[in-house]
C-alpha cells in the first residue's frame, strides 16, 4: 500500500515537472498565408451595354430676297452596345492607361422645322455609331479603381428633313464627325481576372456644316445646314485581363 501511493506520488511529480517544462518552450504560431495584392497592370478586353442622349443646334435659312433663319434645337435618346479594348500600368496606387472603345448605337431624336413663308420642315436625326479613344489616370483601392479619362470621339449619323406639305420630299445625308470626349468611371474587380465597371462620358462633336442636295431647288431652303452635336452616355461593362501582373 505505502509503495502504491510513493509511486502515485512519483508519477504526479513527473507530469506536473513535464508541464512545466513545455509552458517554458518558445510558442510557434501557424504561418499565415500569403495574400497578394491585386494589380492593375496588364491587358483587357469587355463588352458594355448602355444609354445616352444627344442634343442637336441646327441653323437653317430660306428665302430669296428675303432671308429667315430658324435656329432649330432638339434632342434624342436611346441605347447603345458594344465593345473595348485597353491597357493599364500600375505605379503604387496610381493607374495610367489607354482605352479603345466602339458602340452600335440607336439614339432618335426629330422635331419640326417651321417657315413663316417656305414650307413646313420635319428634322430627324439618328446616331448609329460611336467611337473613342482615350487615355485614362485612375486611382487604385486595392481591387476598386477610380478614373478619369479624356482623348478623341467620333459619330454616325443618319440626318434626315422631309416636308409634311406639298412637294412632299425627303433629304437623308449620312454623316460622320469627329470631336473630344471626356469621361469618369469605377471599376471593381470582383473574380480572378475579371471586373466590372461603371462609365459616364461626354463627347463634344463641335459644328459640322450639312449639306442636303436639291434642298434648295425643291423648297428653297438653303442646302448647307450648320449643326452642333453633344452626346453624353451612361455605360455598364464587364472586364477581362487576358495578360495580367496579377496572376
Amino acid at each position: 500500500m505505502r509503495r502504491s501511493i510513493v509511486s502515485a506520488i512519483a508519477f504526479a511529480s513527473l507530469v506536473m515537472s513535464g508541464s512545466a517544462l513545455a509552458a517554458d518552450l518558445p510558442f510557434k504560431a501557424a504561418p499565415r498565408p500569403v495574400v497578394e495584392p491585386w494589380s492593375w497592370t496588364g491587358l483587357y478586353v469587355g463588352v458594355h451595354i448602355g444609354g445616352g442622349w444627344f442634343v442637336k443646334e441646327q441653323t437653317i435659312t430660306a428665302g430669296v430676297p428675303i432671308v429667315i433663319v430658324n435656329e432649330n434645337n432638339y434632342s434624342g435618346s436611346g441605347i447603345l452596345g458594344g465593345g473595348q479594348v485597353g491597357i493599364n500600368y500600375q505605379m503604387g496606387p496610381w493607374v495610367i492607361g489607354a482605352e479603345a472603345q466602339f458602340s452600335a448605337a440607336d439614339l432618335d431624336g426629330k422635331n419640326s422645322c417651321m417657315f413663316a413663308v417656305v414650307a413646313l420642315l420635319n428634322c430627324r436625326t439618328n446616331v448609329d455609331g460611336i467611337g473613342t479613344i482615350a487615355a485614362r489616370l485612375g486611382y487604385a483601392s486595392d481591387r476598386t479603381l477610380y478614373y478619369v479619362k479624356g482623348g478623341g470621339a467620333w459619330a454616325h449619323d443618319q440626318y434626315t428633313i422631309s416636308s409634311s406639305i406639298t412637294p412632299f420630299q425627303t433629304f437623308r445625308v449620312d454623316d460622320t464627325r469627329w470631336g473630344w470626349m471626356f469621361g469618369a468611371g469605377i471599376e471593381h474587380a470582383f473574380y480572378g481576372n475579371w471586373s466590372g465597371k461603371i462609365e459616364y462620358n461626354f463627347l463634344d462633336l463641335g459644328t459640322d456644316t450639312i449639306n442636303f442636295p436639291g434642298l434648295f431647288a425643291t423648297l428653297g431652303v438653303n442646302e448647307a445646314v450648320d449643326t452642333r452635336q453633344r452626346i453624353h452616355l451612361i455605360k455598364a461593362g464587364v472586364l477581362f485581363f487576358i495578360i495580367s501582373a496579377a496572376e
